[in-house]
């Protein structure tokens, strides 16, 4: 699988490029990783060789700054299955504090009530 700055540089490409291939400069992706705050220095061509060779992109060329790259299905794919992960873990998070709330709602009327009862029967 892919390491952080990798999963952030593919995300990168992958809002860039959508299905096209487009140049994007190495300033690029660095002015991206320092809005992610991502301090440490990263070397992004090492990642982007990465990425091709594991098939996550296609690089028609590069030069020294400048590479043309489009995202494959594959890292497409990947993404997907990543954004219905974290949906699912949402709805579970949700309906596990709803229960909660509706122990504890019923917690407090049931000690009500029971209080309620002893008062009136004694």
């Amino acid at each position: 699988m892919l390491n952080p700055s990798e999963n952030l540089v593919l995300n990168f490409i992958l809002n860039e490029c959508g299905d096209d291939y487009k140049v994007l400069e190495i300033t690029d992706f660095e002015d991206f990783l320092l809005q992610k705050n991502i301090k440490r220095k990263i070397n992004i061509k090492n990642i982007l060789k990465h990425l091709q060779t594991n098939n996550f992109i296609n690089i028609r060329y590069f030069d020294d700054d400048r590479y043309c790259l489009c995202a494959t299905q594959l890292s497409k794919q990947i993404f997907e299955k990543e954004i219905i992960e974290k949906n699912k873990l949402k709805k579970i998070k949700v309906e596990t504090i709803l229960l909660i709330l509706i122990f504890f709602i019923s917690a407090i009327l049931g000690s009500f009530l029971g209080t309620l009862l002893y008062y009136l029967i004694m």
